[in-house]
């Protein structure tokens, strides 16, 4: 049996127990000879699960596909889009690689809220930027949802196309991402999510590139393959670009756009919503990707059973 069947049926069998019943999970994984889906017996085929902060890796393939484009330049300053005030020379390549010193919560959020995002519109978020003290320094590495937030916001008006259509012109369409999208766009019906079984609502988001994004296990098979082998295309470029190494976190880590890479010969990104959890894990040196995702925010474990998976032989 193939590395791809046998990880995405051991990473399924491994983590399907420790979920509640009323939670599903897709296991999907990727090699050199293409991808497989596991799903839990009740997850429908265009089941969307909120993907949380893996979006963030897809607002890197916008920024990069606008770059290749010549759209925008990765250090052009977000004040020609955005009423930034002291902020304004924040440039797109530092929001990308949470290199901004912006905090990681948009200031005014209320942590305590059932639906923490949907204050945040454009003007809320442009006097968030106006007040807020960025970090000193200013180039150390801090990771921050409301750097990704503006910078979607700063994508959508420096190409005059609202974002979730940057992202379906960008990334979903050409990896035949048909069941994916933000809310309100794209096929495929939108998974329950929980908290430790209990069904909870999802969260509204007015700026998408944080965390926005819903898709289906088969789409997100096809993603992880374009990630872990770009193909010779204008997206794969743009995949290209957003796995380099642009700033160091650590001595094992370094920030891509939207990607965190290391340690050596890794790379990845988790997510986490109101009601699911994910991982996506890439070893690109052996030809290997998994991810997966539950739609029970409670889920544990999920980084250590792709990243065993990534190391596992098959039998």
């Amino acid at each position: 049996m193939n590395w791809r069947a046998t990880a995405a049926d051991w990473l399924a069998r491994t983590l399907e127990p420790t979920l509640p019943a009323t939670a599903v999970l897709a296991a999907v994984t990727a090699d050199d000879g293409g991808y497989a889906v596991k799903l839990s017996d009740s997850c429908p085929l265009n089941g969307r699960f909120e993907i949380g902060s893996i979006t963030k890796t897809m607002t890197g393939v916008v920024l990069a596909a606008l770059a290749h484009a010549r759209v925008v330049d990765l250090t052009d300053e977000i004040g020609r889009w955005t009423d930034a005030g002291r902020n304004s020379d924040i440039t797109l390549i530092q929001l990308a690689t949470h290199t901004a010193g912006l905090p990681r919560l948009a200031p005014g959020r209320q942590r305590a809220d059932a639906d923490p995002y949907a204050y945040l519109t454009p003007e809320v978020a442009e006097r968030g930027l106006r007040a807020v003290r960025r970090r000193p320094g200013g180039q150390d590495w801090n990771y921050s949802n409301f750097g990704f937030q503006v910078l979607s916001l700063a994508l959508e008006r420096a190409a005059n196309v609202p974002f979730p259509v940057l992202l379906q012109r960008h990334v979903l369409d050409p990896l035949a991402m048909t069941c994916s999208g933000v809310a309100g766009y794209g096929a495929g019906d939108r998974l329950q999510g929980h908290l430790h079984g209990r069904p909870v609502g999802g969260w509204t988001f007015r700026l998408w590139g944080a965390g926005g994004v819903e898709a289906s296990a088969e789409d997100m098979a096809r993603y992880l393959a374009a990630c872990l082998r770009p193909p010779d295309s204008t997206v794969g470029r743009a995949i290209q670009l957003t796995q380099r190494a642009f700033h160091p976190i650590d001595s094992q880590r370094a920030a891509g756009l939207g990607w965190v890479i290391g340690p050596p010969g890794y790379l990845g990104h988790d997510g986490g919503t109101a009601g699911f959890r994910s991982m996506l894990g890439l070893r690109v040196p052996a030809g290997r990707a998994a991810a997966v995702f539950a739609s029970d925010r409670a889920a544990r474990g999920l980084g250590p059973a792709v990243r065993e998976s990534l190391d596992r032989d098959p039998p």
